[in-house]
């Protein structure tokens, strides 16, 4: 059985499309472990049911009969030291005016420093921010400036020690989980319409807030037969 690890975004983008069966169906299918920390849990399930985030408790029930039905399963291992390491090193990498630019979340730095721990390489994040800052932390700089039109300083040192912590790791989304599904008979129930399934339900993980844009939806759905 081959693991895979997951940051909350990922998760909510699925559930919050109903998109949770995709989930079933490739671990059904190709035996994956979806695999979360401690804290993931907390900001996907815990928090939404017992506070007013009310937008998220559908999600979050979703995510709980996923744990329960041992299709996500919660590995809880004393990775503390590393998140701390971690959180430390990417919001102190980058600067504005002298501040520190938070880019990582408490659940994102304990799902990296589990998969890392136990050498596992494929991980799930919708997050563009943290997909960028393990595929391409050195072009932060160059897209933040970009977005936000402001001078961006960098640290170096912290940027290298975390790029060489995650060396290696692969970044799946949620968009390119749904995609292997369609090429593997998830949406033959459709028929003649699975094509038009398969692009409607892009979008609306997009929507959900995985970080797919128009242009690679566009391409895709071209490229299928």
């Amino acid at each position: 059985m081959e693991d895979l690890f997951c940051d909350s975004s990922s998760l909510i983008s699925l559930t919050g499309s109903c998109l949770d069966n995709v989930v079933y169906y490739l671990s059904d299918n190709f035996k994956l472990r979806f695999v979360i920390p401690p804290f993931v849990e907390y900001e996907s399930i815990t928090r939404p049911i017992a506070s007013d985030l009310k937008q998220y408790s559908f999600s979050a029930i979703k995510i709980k009969k996923l744990l329960k039905d041992k299709v996500i399963v919660k590995v809880d291992k004393d990775v503390q030291r590393k998140t701390e390491r971690i959180l430390y090193l990417t919001n102190n990498s980058l600067f504005v005016k002298g501040k520190p630019i938070t880019l990582l979340q408490k659940g994102e730095a304990e799902m990296i420093s589990l998969a890392s721990e136990l050498g596992v390489n494929n991980i799930l994040i919708d997050e563009r921010t943290t997909r960028m800052m393990i595929e391409a932390p050195f072009r932060m700089k160059e897209h933040m400036e970009k977005e936000f039109g402001v001078n961006i300083m960098v640290n170096n040192g912290n940027l290298r020690e975390f790029s060489e912590m995650v060396r290696g790791m692969q970044v799946i989304r949620s968009s390119e989980l749904l995609i292997v599904a369609f090429e593997n008979g998830f949406f033959n129930d459709f028929g003649d319409m699975k094509k038009d399934a398969l692009q409607a339900a892009l979008y609306k993980i997009k929507f959900s807030g995985c970080s797919i844009s128009f242009d690679e939806i566009s391409d895709y759905i071209k490229s299928v037969k």
